[in-house]
């Protein structure tokens, strides 16, 4: 079973590489959400790759972290096209310039641990994002904001167990050192949602 993954793992980079080369621009640093790799797919290429549980325990919160991190990047880009809002399209801007940073200090880290990430949000995140899209004005500024504050309690509460959790030292420290920036960012959510009242 090793064998049948150890080949899929470059044959599936090979056509996330090849399905993505006309869209890149030199300054993007995260994944590119269009290659179809999913949560799952990575999840079962690391459960082979790295059995051990402690490890693969690591592992899936690595891959749960780049999964969100991959949907706050993609809805913050479309805060910053459809808000009505002036400091609404600032927040987004700020959040997609601190989550692809992230985004790529995390796939350095997977690439380090020999953990594949996922390239592509989940069903449920895009019809998430689907939905806020179809609203307007003030009313998509407010639900935006709403699931961006919903969107960073849910990471603080996954970086803070990971941090917790975790038995790599250096998975354990990207996920403590994440923290603070987190609840700084809900902190700057919290003050938007009570401007849009």
């Amino acid at each position: 079973m090793k064998r049948i993954f150890v080949y899929f793992l470059p044959l599936a980079i090979g056509f996330a590489a090849c399905n993505n080369a006309g869209t890149n621009n030199n300054n993007d640093t995260t994944m590119p959400s269009d290659t179809g790799i999913t949560d799952d797919m990575a999840k079962d290429v690391n459960r082979d790759v790295l059995p051990s549980d402690s490890v693969g325990d690591d592992a899936k919160r690595v891959v749960k972290a780049a999964e969100d991190g991959l949907f706050e990047v993609k809805f913050a880009q479309e805060g910053q096209t459809k808000a009505s809002s002036a400091s609404v399209k600032a927040l987004a801007k700020h959040m997609v310039q601190d989550h692809e940073k992230a985004n790529k200090e995390l796939m350095d880290l997977a690439a380090s641990k020999n953990i594949m990430l996922p390239t592509a949000i989940s069903d449920g995140q895009q019809k998430d994002i689907n939905d806020i899209a179809t609203k307007t004005g003030k009313d998509f500024d407010k639900a935006f904001v709403d699931k961006l504050e919903s969107a960073h309690k849910d990471a603080i509460d996954l970086f803070e167990k990971a941090a917790d959790k975790s038995e790599d030292p250096d998975i354990k420290a990207w996920f403590a050192g994440k923290v603070p920036v987190l609840r700084s960012h809900l902190e700057m959510v919290q003050k938007e949602k009570d401007k849009l009242k």
